[in-house]
């Protein structure tokens, strides 16, 4: 395949903190009307937040903790902000509390870019910046959309993944350029969609939220549109999980998964609530949290896989009636997914029933704890094992409700080099 030049923007040039602006704005506070001079920045450290500071006359301190304030600058929507300090009446710092973007009076764009943070590396597409050729490209063919996934081509100059490892941090890793097939004008609320999708599938693909906090719409190379923002987004760590790294191929895949399954709306909000459950599985500090999370996911999938499914397997009835244990290791049986102990799991084997039977009993010990000297003696690697059980569960049972039926890393493989990967249950 030829390869491509990679996506460029501005706001590579910038590390950490990225101007929105610099001037006078207003702060209106009630009923009070102030004028700032100063600025307004996006910062991505310690965590992404935009910033506002700026000095004025006479700030009324008794205002500090109102509810009701707004940051207003000309050619922008009024936001929401809150203080974080007054100095002398007269120096003023805060934060936006959600998002700021440009008026755009519904004005068409003929490229749309979506700057996202701390997605991972893959191999895909080649693709090069001057004499720099790297596998860093995705193309996601979706009806009269042309849309680009590029990894940031000067991620090896400035160590970016290394120090987004480093620092559990958080950087702009790739880029996103979406433009009609024709090169025709579009209003941006034309690819709310397509953010949406994208976001939920870098989220289950890396096993991190994921975020867009900066949109830029264009029109003959001119910025029509701007949009800042803060998003939900994990800290950079490098967590394993099912996801093929060297087939970037798989994000068009997925794409088109979930673009399916959104149309309906249960299965829409379904497939969120589980993966948010995923990631927070994949994210929590504790491994007792990660545990509980992963069940939370594990009783949606096997609630929606027996009985929302046509045909159902079982009624929501006798799903209601059955334990647990038994709706989890009924839907694992119907996807060909070993229930057994083997491997490092047959330490196990003299006091556990089967996989669901352990994942259970620890989770009941965690919600419900009672005196009990076998789970009480677990030991850090007895209860890394079990969590992991349940999370290598809950990522076959979400791969098989999107209609995946690719290759995957096993996580109960240990060690497992990336490049090594399996083929899924119900697929064999």
């Amino acid at each position: 395949m030829k390869s491509i030049r990679a996506i460029d923007s501005p706001y590579f040039l910038n590390r950490g903190t990225i101007s929105i602006y610099k001037g006078n704005f207003k702060l209106k506070v009630d009923k009070n009307e102030y004028e700032l001079n100063g600025v307004i920045e996006l910062n991505f450290f310690p965590k992404p937040c935009i910033r506002f500071e700026g000095t004025c006359e006479g700030f009324n301190l008794s205002l500090l903790d109102s509810n009701d304030m707004l940051l207003s600058i000309d050619g922008m929507y009024s936001t929401r902000v809150s203080l974080d300090l007054v100095q002398n009446d007269y120096y003023i710092k805060g934060q936006v509390l959600y998002e700021l973007k440009d008026i755009d009076n519904h004005q068409l764009v003929d490229t749309y870019y979506l700057h996202i943070v701390n997605y991972l590396k893959y191999l895909g597409d080649s693709i090069f910046n001057g004499k720099f050729h790297f596998t860093g490209g995705v193309g996601i063919n979706f009806g009269d959309w042309k849309i680009k996934l590029h990894m940031r081509h000067d991620y090896k100059d400035k160590r970016i993944f290394q120090m987004l490892e480093d620092t559990n941090g958080f950087d702009i890793t790739h880029i996103i350029e979406i433009k009609k097939e024709d090169g025709s004008l579009f209003n941006k609320d034309e690819i709310a969609k397509i953010e949406e999708i994208i976001v939920w599938v870098l989220s289950l693909s890396s096993g991190r939220h994921i975020g867009i906090p900066i949109k830029i719409g264009k029109r003959k190379n001119e910025i029509i549109h701007r949009n800042f923002s803060t998003p939900l987004i994990s800290p950079y760590k490098k967590i394993p999980n099912w996801f093929p790294k060297q087939r970037g191929s798989t994000i068009n895949e997925l794409f088109l998964l979930l673009e399916k399954k959104f149309e309906d709306e249960f299965l829409k909000q379904s497939i969120k609530e589980i993966i948010h459950w995923y990631v927070e599985a994949l994210n929590s500090t504790f491994i007792e949290n990660k545990t509980i999370n992963s069940q939370i996911a594990l009783e949606k999938l096997s609630y929606i896989l027996l009985t929302q499914q046509t045909p159902k397997i079982i009624s929501a009835r006798q799903y209601k009636i059955n334990s647990f244990q038994i709706n989890l290791q009924k839907t694992l049986e119907l996807l060909n997914i070993e229930t057994r102990f083997t491997g490092d799991y047959t330490i196990f084997r003299n006091n556990y029933e089967n996989g669901p039977n352990l994942l259970i009993k620890y989770r009941n010990h965690i919600a419900h704890p009672k005196r009990n000297q076998k789970i009480e003696q677990f030991s850090s690697k007895y209860k890394y094992l079990i969590m992991n059980l349940g999370v290598y569960y809950t990522e076959m049972l979400l791969l098989y409700l999107i209609g995946y039926t690719g290759l995957h890393v096993n996580r109960l493989k240990f060690p497992n080099w990336e490049g090594n990967y399996d083929v899924l249950p119900w697929t064999k």
